[in-house]
This record gives structure tokens, sequence and C-alpha cells, in this order.
């Protein structure tokens, strides 16, 4: 299995490296030049305890790129990990995810073979279903279910952990 990672923020880029770890290769993304920048050379682009150490281990298995087209292209799953922050309402806004899965239609319009998704970022019940399901649907002129895979695994929930196939 290939693997994708879109965000290599603190989760993001912990979670690329420990797949790596296990011996996967992992595609990171990220709209910040120098977090790609940081990977490609084999630093680790945020402060986290041991993920140096491990992205210099496997760094012959880690790429990053600022090109979701690219990440699709070279995985079979991508796994999102993208900021939700709170929004006015104090709900978990879908900006960054949205954005984000706009892209990942977009590069499955191009993909033959299927591929899954994989939301770790936190949202609320329903968010991925009729908030996110749709926008890859759309971009990518696909069905999810039938030409690729969508589920929701959060990193961090306080009262469960869920899991949940679409």
């Amino acid at each position: 299995m290939r693997y994708s990672v879109v965000g290599l923020g603190k989760l993001g880029a912990s979670m690329a490296a420990a797949i790596a770890s296990r011996g996967f290769p992992v595609v990171g993304v990220d709209v910040v030049q120098q977090s790609v920048d940081k990977l490609n050379a084999g630093v680790a682009p945020i402060q986290e305890t041991g993920l140096q150490e491990m992205i210099a281990a496997n760094r012959d298995r880690l790429h990053a790129t600022t090109s979701h087209e690219e990440a699709i292209q070279a995985s079979d799953i991508t796994f999102v990990i993208v900021p939700t922050p709170s929004d006015q309402r104090g709900a978990f806004s879908l900006q960054y995810a949205q954005w984000a899965f706009r892209e990942i239609g977009r590069a499955l319009a191009h993909k033959s073979g299927y591929h899954l998704v994989v939301l770790t970022s936190t949202v609320l019940p329903g968010a991925t279903r009729f908030g996110l399901a749709p926008i890859l649907e759309q971009e990518s002129g696909k069905r999810c279910g039938r030409d690729f895979g969508l589920c929701y695994s959060p990193e961090f929930i306080a009262l469960a952990v869920l899991f949940v196939i679409f």
C-alpha cells in the first residue's frame, strides 16, 4: 500500500513519519512550501518529540509536495488531517477540509482505480457524509462507495473512537 497525508502540521507530519516507519511509502501534502521543503530535506517541519529522528530514519520513504494531484496519483490511501478551528458559533469550521477535498476530488478525476480517503480531522457528526463527500463526488465526477472510498477516523475524540465507513 502507498499512502498520502494531506496536512503536514503537528499531527499530519507525525502520522506521515509513523506510516513510513512501518515500511510504507508516504507522500505528504501541504500548502506551506516551507513545510514541504523541510520534509524533503529530511527535517521535521514542526517540533514534536522524536519526530526528527523518525523522519531521518525513514527519509527514503518520505516525500512531500504542494500538489494534491501528485500525491493522489502516487498513493492508494489518503489521510486528511487539516485544521478544523472553531467558527463564530463554536462549531468546527470545514473551510480547510472543503478546500482539501476539492483538490483531492480534482485529482481523483484523473485517477484510474479505487482510492480511499480517510478524514482524521475533527468534525461534527454528518459533516463527512453531507458536507465533504458531495465535494469529492462533484469534483471527481465519481461515486463514493463505487469509485472511491471515504471514511471518518478521527485522531482525537474525548468520549469514544469512531470509525464510520460510507
